[in-house]
């Protein structure tokens, strides 16, 4: 029976984490002598104040805790987005590198690493994926994430927080050529976390993972078992099960029980508050904008998004016409193609990008407004 923790949490870690840690029976997990990876999401260098990344001080509460528990060397790393050109910028700016180094532990980007490929593993997944060796080098992983909604998976918790760990080819792959939810689950097929935490203090609702808004969750949540957390954490968030694909196929593969959860600390009814949708906040904001996204990879679409809302937001006229990104045939003859994905023979105004650059959106669309 897996058990998930929850607390309230007001962002006061350091007490915090050694009572939430000892409901989730993870007393024992790190013994004397062991190495600890810490993952958190640092996707990009946005500060937790915005809900996007992972709280440092959380990471220095558990870097305490993995020594106090033995652990004789703790490293925390991740990766941003694939296309981020200074990968080091999100422990930097974020603050994390500040207050890692100030506990004498150690942090790194995971493409600087060396990769372990994995060979025909999974339908869901590229035939020769590539995983960061520090995920096999360490004793212990613990999993830290944040609770956002997500544009392509509905909500971004533990299991999405392990495509940090592969390389940069592959996690352009995974966002242009399988499902991204249900390669994630049979990602943590592979990557086997110790511990997870799903941090609901500050998440993220709306155009989730990088552009939404900040949601005042006031919750923390953890547990050895990956999916069980995410699963307790996606129904705080006002997600069934059925909402969320990754949870749903977990479930049908007999991967996740629900019902044989067993949750301790709070209550889950008692921290349970409805995220706003991706393609809520979408209808919201731009309203009148005509879009044909579908097949669009994340980086496409959060980059045509973040433009659009940019401008509408500062008065600018958008054009009246389809916007489209993604692969396969566009439908609409008169849109505007935007993406290397997009490129036809048709004559339609395209512009060309892996993903194309915000400002370059916006001096395109400007054309035609």
């Amino acid at each position: 029976m897996p058990k998930v923790a929850i607390l309230k949490s007001s962002g006061e870690y350091r007490e915090l984490v050694p009572r939430l840690l000892e409901l989730a029976d993870a007393h024992g997990i790190v013994r004397d002598g062991e190495s600890v990876l810490i993952k958190p999401n640092l996707h990009a260098p946005q500060h937790y104040t915005t809900g996007g990344t992972v709280n440092p001080a959380l990471v220095g509460a558990l870097i305490d805790w993995a020594r106090a528990q033995g652990a004789a060397e703790v490293l925390v790393a991740d990766s941003p987005y694939h296309s981020h050109p200074n990968p080091e910028e999100v422990f930097t700016a974020t603050g994390m590198a500040e207050v890692v180094e100030a506990r004498g532990a150690k942090w790194t980007v995971l493409r600087r690493h060396p990769y372990r490929t994995f060979h025909d593993t999974s339908a869901h997944l590229p035939a020769d994926l590539r995983i960061s060796e520090a995920v096999f080098s360490h004793d212990r992983i613990i999993n830290v994430a944040v609770a956002k909604t997500h544009l392509d998976a509905m909500v971004t918790l533990g299991m999405k927080n392990l495509k940090g760990c592969i390389s940069d080819r592959d996690k352009r792959v995974l966002h242009q050529d399988f499902d991204i939810s249900r390669a994630v689950l049979a990602l943590s097929r592979l990557i086997h976390p110790d511990l997870t935490i799903v941090d609901g203090t500050l998440g993220m609702e709306g155009i989730g993972p990088a552009m939404g808004t900040v949601a005042h969750l006031g919750a923390i949540f953890a547990g050895r078992d990956i999916r069980a957390v995410d699963a307790v954490a996606a129904q705080a968030m006002g997600c069934g099960i059925d909402d969320v694909l990754k949870l749903k196929r977990a479930r049908a593969e007999g991967l996740l029980e629900v019902e044989s959860i067993e949750t301790v600390g709070e209550p889950l009814e008692g921290v349970t508050r409805r995220f706003e949708r991706p393609y809520e906040a979408m209808a919201r904001q731009l309203p009148d904008v005509k879009l044909e996204i579908a097949t669009a990879c994340s980086a496409c679409k959060l980059n045509l998004i973040r433009a659009l809302c940019e401008e509408v937001a500062a008065g600018v006229s958008v054009p009246d016409r389809c916007i489209a990104a993604g692969k396969g045939r566009v439908k609409d003859p008169d849109a505007l193609l935007v993406g290397t994905c997009t490129r036809d023979d048709s004559g339609r105004p395209y512009l060309p990008g892996c993903p194309p650059r915000i400002e370059g959106i916006k001096q395109f669309l400007s054309g035609y407004s």
